[in-house]
């Protein structure tokens, strides 16, 4: 059994909140059915919204805020209405403030949750390509890596991929000439100097293809071939020849190790985030594709599992089906930024299941994990 929420996450729709009345006489009452809740909610007066925030426990939290005098008056008094968003899970938390400030706060959401870019490796789209480290997409950007822990791990994988090729190094719009001065990086035969007119405009764009291959794939492609040709070498009995290739390996595995698993290029960000849920005996799929969000899949654990299908089965129809028609319009930076912040803080709760094809997605590891909850979940299922 499943169902699909109506929050959106980037856009003004989100899921119906808990509203509650200060002023009425059942406002303790309606406080005490949000006791042990965590949750996101937000204080309204005069049709405005005045503060949003979140709690580990809203009763706690809102009594607290409202029902304590602060100058011989309850701010309890002054407030209109009271909204609140049960959350399941850190990750529902930060996406139900990211998309509620959004709506409420149209112009200053990001200063309102301190929300910082993310870092990215950038490929430029110039006649002569170079790497930079960015947290932007701009014009001249034809594909982004990322998003990075941080701004200095960025720009230490960006300074191990230029240390494997010739790519330029400078920033300045070049103008080729046979007099241009170049630089150190020509002079140490680490840019293949086309500034110098050095080498034909095809022949850096081979160089650029070749960094973007790697890039595409962490070098796990070119390092696949370089294994194939060292084997061969050894068989041959070329061991100076199968020590050289072998010494280019480590160089590929070194650059590579600086580079988390979790990073992508953008455009092919795609994974799902499995987390509890706020209902019991529920799940929740968090999927993301393109660096989007998508609408939230809440799956209610089946108790009686000899009568339900498999989880495998109902997994896969459930994902197919709602990731149909993804959507495909929203800022990407910024969700991006909203992952970044779950995936690599210490309070990350979930899982991350990332995938390049949805047929590609490690349903094994998913459904094991889905079935760690149900069984945590549904005790009779224990075998």
């Amino acid at each position: 059994m499943y169902n699909s929420s109506v929050f959106h996450h980037g856009s003004v729709h989100i899921s119906e909140p808990i509203r509650l009345n200060p002023t009425s006489e059942s406002f303790e009452r309606e406080l005490s059915d949000l006791r042990r809740k965590s949750g996101v909610y937000l204080l309204h007066d005069s049709g405005a919204a005045v503060h949003l925030s979140w709690s580990r426990d809203l009763e706690r939290r809102l009594r607290r805020l409202l029902l304590t005098s602060h100058r011989g008056a309850l701010l309890a008094e002054k407030l209109e209405t009271v909204e609140c968003w049960p959350a399941g899970s850190k990750l529902e938390q930060q996406l139900l403030l990211y998309s509620i400030a959004r709506r409420y706060y149209p112009e200053s959401y990001n200063k309102i949750l301190k929300l910082r870019a993310p870092w990215f490796v950038a490929l430029t789209n110039e006649p002569y390509a170079r790497l930079e480290t960015a947290n932007k997409v701009r014009d001249r950007h034809e594909a982004l890596w990322g998003p990075f822990r941080s701004r200095a791990a960025a720009e230490q994988y960006e300074q191990e991929v230029l240390g494997l090729f010739q790519m330029r190094r400078c920033s300045e719009p070049l103008a080729p000439a046979s007099d241009h001065p170049g630089c150190i990086y020509g002079e140490m035969n680490q840019c293949l100097r086309p500034c110098q007119l050095a080498v034909s405009a095809a022949e850096y764009a081979e160089e650029t293809a070749r960094t973007r291959d790697f890039l595409r794939t962490n070098g796990r492609t070119r390092m696949a071939a370089l294994i194939s040709a060292r084997d061969r070498a050894s068989q041959e009995f070329d061991f100076e020849q199968a020590s050289q290739i072998h010494k280019r390996i480590e160089r590929l595995k070194n650059a590579a190790s600086w580079r988390e698993p979790v990073i992508e290029e953008i455009s092919q960000f795609n994974g799902i985030a499995l987390t509890t849920s706020s209902a019991p005996g529920e799940v929740v799929f968090w999927p993301m594709l393109s660096g989007l969000w998508q609408e939230p899949l809440r799956w209610q654990l089946p108790e009686e599992s000899a009568e339900a299908k498999s989880l495998d089965t109902e997994i896969r129809e459930l994902l197919s089906l709602q990731l149909a028609h993804p959507r495909a319009e929203g800022d990407c930076v910024e969700e991006l930024a909203v992952f970044a912040r779950w995936f690599y803080s210490s309070w990350r709760d979930g899982e991350w299941f990332p995938f390049g094809e949805l047929s590609n997605l490690n349903y094994r590891k998913l459904i094991r994990e889905v079935s760690k909850l149900r069984q945590s979940a549904c005790p009779s299922t224990k075998k």
